[in-house]
């Protein structure tokens, strides 16, 4: 400010206008136009942000996402779920897994991943690894993983490979291999155990790593002088009549044991696209046994003379996750059966010499595999309708007396259970990396959010403010010019 109250601006202005040069003023109009201008960079600011909040909720993905629910005319697949573990190439240095967690993990061609496990002296340990190709992986027979469970002083508690037995057929693959106390002669000490999953590969085959899923659970003991029973004499009947009466119920099977649908006795339509493998599981308590029938049903062929060899598969597994047998039919498009009938469920079935009769050993939810093998596409271009036939027959009887509880093996049905297998699949279970990451995604949404709530209130505050000047350089009547020069009007 000079003395005489005049601004220095307004000074060099009535002396650049006694020279004759223009001077650039702001009029009313192109103030609005500021206005106008900075208002639309803040609205732009404001999407800009929504859309980055927006974005990154989409990052956590929903419910679809996580149980790898497809597109439309995809097949569906099962996503890995757990902890991340790296197995090592060594029992040195072979990571930690413990009970009742699941892991996820991958596996190159021809590598060995082990993995510690540390037992007692008195628990049944089961530990399990499917291995996951994606849809459309190019395998071969004779691909796969093979597991085995070794002790510290390198003798094989049990083992188990799981190939594909024919080219092209992608789908999960894997087993659970076990140390039984009691039963086996072997590995009954309480020490550090490995698991090493070994995968096979044909010379032609895909290359690309797989995803691997495991878990390993503990089956407590039963109480001193508890009383294991007997085994139930045979299996059943040799031809299982299916089940035929009933009205049919929908179904949609889950791509995971953790997303299996529950169903219970009665008749459960579904479809299963061309490279899929749905699952479902079954209430099956002590004493009962159960009996599943997979009809598919005929479709509209593109070539009548085409048929695929393996084109459907029914399989059967576990509570925890140990496959119990699994059957396959070529498909040319006409309908197809295949059926599992599994022992009446006793403890001391864990005795017997049959291999399929020995894996019923507990109550709890047996799981079964429906897959279409994926060259089907090629004779039918679409869904093959699936009816599943489900009977769950016998009293249940008592649990045996468990010096622990067996729930967290997934061992034991109740009452609860069998109400509610209505078809639906399932939630997947949170894991611990799962939540991690939801967490982490959470907090920075949460951030987003109040960057962009703060934004837009600074926003908003200062294009008031400008508003507000704007409206008074329009309103006010311009002050008196300082110094010399013609009056205003001229």
């Amino acid at each position: 400010m000079r003395r005489d109250g005049s601004t220095k601006r307004g000074t060099c202005t009535a002396a650049a206008q006694k020279l004759g040069i223009r001077t650039a003023s702001r009029t009313p109009a192109a103030k609005r136009r500021t206005f106008a201008a900075v208002s639309r960079r803040g609205v732009y600011t404001a999407v800009a942000a929504l859309l980055a909040l927006t974005a990154l909720q989409g990052v956590q993905g929903g419910p679809a996402a996580a149980d790898g629910t497809p597109g439309p005319g995809a097949p569906a697949t099962w996503q890995p779920q757990g902890q991340v573990i790296a197995g090592a190439a060594t029992t040195a240095d072979a990571p930690a897994m413990r009970p009742g967690v699941t892991y996820r993990d991958t596996i190159k061609v021809g590598e060995t991943r082990i993995y510690g496990i540390t037992l007692v002296d008195k628990s049944s340990a089961y530990a399990s690894a499917f291995a996951l190709p994606a849809p459309g992986t190019r395998v071969a027979y004779g691909d796969g993983i093979e597991l085995k469970l070794v002790s510290a002083d390198g003798d094989t508690c049990d083992s188990v490979d799981a190939h594909f037995r024919d080219d092209g057929a992608v789908r999960p693959v894997g087993s659970a291999v076990s140390r039984l106390i009691g039963v086996d002669s072997s590995c009954q000490d309480a020490n550090q155990y490995d698991l090493s999953v070994h995968r096979t590969s044909n010379g032609t085959s895909d290359p690309g790593v797989w995803p691997l899923e495991l878990r390993l659970v503990l089956e407590p003991p039963l109480k001193s002088g508890a009383a294991a029973g007997h085994a139930p004499k045979g299996t059943g009947t040799a031809s299982p009549t299916p089940l035929t009466s009933g009205t049919a119920q929908q179904a949609r099977g889950g791509t995971s044991f953790d997303t299996a649908a529950a169903v219970k006795t009665g008749i459960w339509k579904d479809k299963v696209l061309p490279g899929e493998t749905r699952f479902y599981k079954v209430p099956v308590d002590w004493g009962q046994q159960a009996t599943v029938f997979s009809d598919f049903s005929s479709v509209q062929t593109i070539d009548s003379a085409g048929f695929v060899i393996s084109g459907v598969r029914l399989a059967a597994y576990s509570p925890v996750r140990q496959l119990i047998d699994d059957q396959e039919h070529l498909y040319e498009g006409t309908p197809t059966s295949l059926h599992e009938q599994l022992a009446p469920v006793s403890y001391a079935n864990r005795a017997a010499d049959d291999s399929d009769v020995a894996r019923v050993r507990y109550a709890g939810w047996y799981y079964f595999a429906v897959s279409v093998h994926p060259d089907v596409a090629k004779e039918t271009g679409g869904a093959v309708p699936v009816t599943l036939r489900v009977d769950v027959s016998g009293t249940a009887q008592a649990a045996p007396d468990y010096d622990g509880d067996p729930k967290a093996a997934g061992i034991g049905v109740d009452a609860h259970d069998v109400s509610a297998a209505n078809g639906a699949p399932q939630s997947a279970g949170p894991s611990a990396s799962g939540e991690s990451a939801k967490r982490f995604l959470g907090f920075a949404a949460l951030g987003a959010g109040t960057v962009l709530v703060l934004s837009l209130a600074v926003w908003t505050l200062t294009a008031r403010r400008r508003a507000a000047a704007v409206q008074d350089a329009v309103t006010q009547p311009s002050p008196p010019r300082s110094g010399f020069g013609p009056p205003p009007s001229w």
